[in-house]
């Protein structure tokens, strides 16, 4: 069965999604801001196959990156919280619709303070306070948060992390804006 990705005034219900941030010109921003669902991930799919776009697959990792640096799950993003807005974006397209593929955008200027927000994480701190059974009560997809793999979880999101940051700083050097989907 194909997962749905559900957003709902501000509130992200998911259900088996991979998260993916791409850079993109204003132009593009521009058209994109436009398009309605259907039309705006043919055409998220259409940008992902040109190769001047760069992007990051952050795969299934995105609610436990947005939990282990928020303390909530993505589905509850944190309005005006960088950290939060790292993971989910800044501005949601399609938000007027509950049946639709999330997809939001951070503008260029943005990213500064989404940097500097991510920066100021303090991964030894973040270790001695992940307690996988936090995740599994709040429910943080995927359904893989199981003490036995604890170490190499906290690896894989820490390594999710400093990908995304690079990332974002990649994107300001270059003056644009970044698209997240979540589908």
């Amino acid at each position: 069965m194909p997962y749905k990705f559900i957003y709902i005034s501000r509130r992200i219900y998911f259900m088996g999604l991979l998260g993916r941030y791409m850079m993109i010109n204003a132009q593009t921003l521009e058209e994109l801001v436009t398009l309605e669902n259907d039309d705006l991930i043919e055409k998220i799919e259409e940008l992902n196959q040109d190769m001047e776009n760069q992007e990051y697959d952050i795969d299934k990792l995105w609610d436990g990156l947005h939990f282990l640096l928020t303390g909530v799950s993505a589905s509850q993003p944190i309005e005006g919280n960088r950290l939060s807005e790292a993971i989910v974006g800044v501005n949601v397209l399609n938000s007027d619709d509950e049946n639709v593929d999330f997809v939001a955008y951070t503008k260029f200027e943005d990213l500064s303070e989404i940097i500097t927000s991510l920066k100021s994480i303090d991964i030894s701190k973040l270790k001695k306070l992940f307690d996988l059974s936090k995740f599994r009560k709040a429910r943080i997809y995927p359904d893989i948060w199981r003490d036995t793999d604890k170490e190499e979880l906290f690896d894989e999101l820490v390594h999710g992390y400093k990908n995304l940051l690079n990332f974002y700083e990649k994107a300001f050097n270059k003056k644009v804006h970044v698209i997240v989907s979540i589908y």
